[in-house]
């Protein structure tokens, strides 16, 4: 779009907004003149802006007054059935999702049901019992599972698995993410997709509140409310349902086409894929602006910034990826999302090649130093507790050598048992390494550097009567000192910063 076009219908939209919902298709006919594909756009994003004023939030954020019942808590405490409701979890435009417990099998489950606004609804519960029948088609750990559709009087209800964790949209505010989990986590999201579209199942409403990490790590899509079901050959889709023209999603993680209104398939998908996966690498959106109107304007018009400079840590392949996945046309994005998963995977695998997999000499290496690290600081406090008995022996001395003893122990708890901690972590969960590695260096430096003084205060303290034993405890720490201080830390940078 050029910036006079841009102008013009940015002019007239604004325009439009001001005028009365009933005078708007005069003053569009009278503004748009004999330019009707001019008058199509401006009406696009009139529609679209109706069913969400604010791009990333659903409308019942955007205007809670709309939605905003006393009787969401009516349920709570109550029994439905076999599931005693615990909380309310959250509220959608149509729905509400709340905590139970299954008394049968006693377990936790999510159940989502009507608004009592919409319980007589016929379109409303037909599409939640769509939604159920999308999801239940889906057997992968990527997706949140389907348990079952129950109807209590006149409400309809889907009992599904419930995810604790973190939403992608709370993660991304809480904290960046270095390159390994960023890929970990495009890696499991594009294997969900795939397995739901090899069903034939469009999810239309992808976004960072619809996916989840838990706490060990695995991604889940949720919320298949706006899922369309591909019809099989031969077949029409169904029409009552999702109407030509009609927009289903959430417009700052929308394809062009999803805008437009027209039809979607998987490649609607993928591109707000390619949205969200931006935005998670870089924290924020790649076509985010100051005012609603022109983050649609360009979503359908604007050049995709380019990810590795918004974030040099994102390797210019998976930035060529990405930008792919945001190409305007659905035909020059990738045909299946089966092969966006094999691209991505090869890259992890060229990455692991180039890199040092954990197979390479120098991250064995590295794990070598922290498993003989931890067992030899566990090791080390049978001499520091013969000290202690040695000084209990001499009279008025057991104060003293358990002040030398105890603070000791406390730095081997938290030294060895983290060193120990990060060696497991780079057996079995890799993606999270460096994530880890983040969170307990400062405690692991400052057990190193109690359990080092301790080493030496006892040294000191019986050299006159303990040469050999003070002796094994200062040649410790002293090789512990060089060893924190100078060779762990080049070690690591060869066996994991390019990890």
């Amino acid at each position: 779009m050029d910036p006079e076009r841009y102008q013009l219908l940015k002019k007239i939209f604004d325009a439009a907004l001001d005028k009365n919902v009933p005078d708007r298709a005069a003053f569009l006919d009278q503004a748009c003149g004999a330019d009707p594909s001019l008058k199509r756009e401006v009406e696009s994003l009139l529609v679209t802006l109706e069913r969400d004023s604010f791009l990333e939030k659903p409308a019942f954020e955007a205007v809670p007054e709309l939605f905003e019942s006393k009787t969401d808590d009516a349920l709570i405490g109550k029994q439905l059935g076999p599931y005693s409701v615990i909380g309310k979890i959250g509220r959608g435009g149509m729905g509400i999702v709340y905590l139970a417990r299954d008394t049968r099998l006693d377990r936790q489950v999510a159940i989502k049901m009507l608004a009592p606004s919409y319980t007589s609804d016929g379109q409303q519960r037909e599409r939640l019992k769509r939604e159920a029948r999308a999801a239940a088609r889906l057997s992968h750990p990527g997706i949140a599972t389907v348990y079952s559709l129950e109807e209590f009087d006149d409400s309809v209800c889907i009992v599904s698995e419930y995810v604790h964790g973190l939403t992608l949209r709370q993660i991304m505010s809480d904290e960046s993410l270095p390159f390994p989990q960023i890929l970990d986590i495009s890696i499991q999201i594009a294997r969900a997709l795939a397995a739901a579209h090899e069903q034939g199942i469009v999810h239309r409403d992808l976004k960072p509140e619809n996916i989840m990490r838990t706490e060990s790590g695995v991604i889940k899509i949720l919320d298949f409310g706006l899922a369309r079901v591909e019809p099989k050959s031969g077949a029409t889709a169904n029409s009552h349902l999702t109407r030509s023209g009609m927009f289903l999603g959430t417009p700052a993680y929308a394809s062009p086409e999803q805008l437009r209104g027209a039809e979607v398939d998987r490649g609607t998908d993928i591109f707000s894929f390619g949205i969200l996966i931006y935005e998670l690498a870089s924290g924020r959106h790649p076509f985010g602006s100051t005012d609603s109107m022109s983050t649609i304007a360009h979503i359908l018009d604007a050049e995709v910034p380019d990810l590795s400079r918004a974030n040099p840590a994102i390797p210019g392949e998976f930035a060529r990826i990405i930008r792919r996945c945001l190409e305007k046309k659905p035909s020059d994005r990738y045909s299946d999302s089966r092969t966006l998963l094999i691209e991505i995977e090869r890259l992890l695998d060229a990455r692991d090649k180039k890199s040092g997999a954990p197979s390479t000499s120098a991250f064995w290496w590295w794990q070598f130093h922290q498993a003989i690290a931890g067992f030899g600081y566990y090791l080390m406090l049978y001499p520091l507790w013969w000290v202690r008995e040695e000084l209990v022996n001499q009279q008025h001395r057991g104060i003293e050598g358990s002040l030398l003893f105890f603070p000791a122990l406390i730095a081997v708890g938290v030294a060895a048992n983290l060193r120990l901690h990060l060696w497991f972590t780079s057996r079995l969960f890799v993606s999270e390494l460096q994530e880890q590695r983040r969170k307990v260096a400062r405690w692991i430096r400052c057990g190193d550097c109690l359990f080092v003084l301790m080493l030496a205060i006892t040294a000191i303290r019986i050299h006159a009567t303990h040469a050999i034993i003070a002796t094994l405890l200062m040649s410790v720490a002293v090789g512990g000192l060089v060893a924190f201080t100078l060779i762990e830390p080049t070690t690591s940078r060869a066996a994991l910063d390019k990890k």
